[in-house]
This record gives structure tokens, C-alpha cells and sequence, in this order.
């Protein structure tokens, strides 16, 4: 995930929005091949993404949502001789932040975004950090008016719901 901007804080509806490069990584050997020199990769455009499987991530405490799609849908899938998939969109994501104001305005508040399989249990797929605290990178040039960015961090949990475990990042 690379973070562009934080667009808003909003302590009235206690939420933010983010607009990001969401990337994810995973293997499907049925779309492996045989890599030849000059062509050990393929990248493709958002019409693959169609007709592949593709994870069901959504994000739990997302309040609206969209993919950029100016000049183009802002999308694309490199498939690797291995079948290793890499899916970047690029999405601006309003998402809920349960705020404590009490000490305002020299509160600190800490918003996160929780990312899960809609459908898919534990046994079916998990989410993982793939390069740890590199994982998530953030433009230089966010600023907000009103509040400072102390940092990021990330971190895993599994939850188990009546549906089945599910793989949490956050």
C-alpha cells in the first residue's frame, strides 16, 4: 500500500479518506508458464482482472469508496512465469474513525483501515505484510491543516465469526 493523501479528517463524522495504491500479491498456478528470454512476465490491464480469480479484499470500516478511472481505469495485474500474480488499483477510501475527544483539541486520535476477505475463511486465504514495516509507504507531501501524521503501522489478527476464521490486516 502507498498512501498519495489523506484528503480529510473529519471529527463531526468521524472518519478519513485516503487515496492509495492498494497492492496485492498471490499464486495461481494455473496461470504459470513457460518463460522464454524477454518474456518471463506478463502485465495486463484491468480487463484480465475480470476473467482471473482475484482476491475478495474489502475494507471493513470503509464508508464509501472508488477506483480512479481517469484517463483510464488506474489498474493493472502482472502475471510472472511462476503464476505469482501483482494486482496495484488505485482507490480513494472514506472509512470510519471512532474518535476520542475528550482531551480536544490536544487529543490524539489513531484511524486505521481494516482489510479482510468478504467471503473467504482462513482455510481459504490470508492476508499477509509481504515486506513487513516497508508494506506500507506514504508520499512525503501528505498534510493536513489541522493535524499532525505521526506514522503508520500495520498489524495481523485472525478473527473467527459464525461464517468461519478470517485473515485480518489493519
Amino acid at each position: 500500500m502507498f498512501i498519495l493523501s489523506i484528503s480529510s479528517v473529519s471529527e463531526v463524522l468521524m472518519d478519513f479518506t485516503l487515496d492509495f495504491y492498494f497492492r496485492q500479491a498471490w499464486t495461481d498456478d494455473r496461470l504459470s508458464f513457460t518463460p522464454r528470454t524477454g518474456f518471463e512476465s506478463l502485465t495486463v490491464g484491468a480487463e484480465v482482472a475480470d476473467r482471473i480469480w482475484v482476491p475478495d479484499t474489502f475494507f471493513v470500516n470503509e464508508k464509501s469508496a472508488y477506483f480512479h478511472k481517469a484517463t483510464t481505469q488506474n489498474t493493472f495485474l502482472r502475471i510472472s512465469a511462476n503464476g505469482e500474480v501483482f494486482r496495484s488499483i488505485r482507490l480513494t477510501v472514506t472509512a470510519g474513525c471512532p474518535m476520542d475527544l475528550q482531551y480536544f483539541p490536544m487529543d490524539r486520535q489513531v484511524c486505521f483501515l481494516e482489510i479482510e476477505s468478504f467471503g473467504y475463511t482462513m482455510r481459504d486465504i490470508r492476508y499477509k505484510w509481504g515486506d513487513g514495516e516497508k508494506s506500507i509507504g506514504m508520499s512525503t507531501d501528505v498534510e493536513l491543516p489541522q493535524f499532525k501524521v505521526l506514522g503508520h503501522r500495520q498489524d495481523q489478527k485472525e478473527e473467527h465469526l459464525s461464517t468461519g476464521g478470517s485473515s485480518k490486516d489493519g
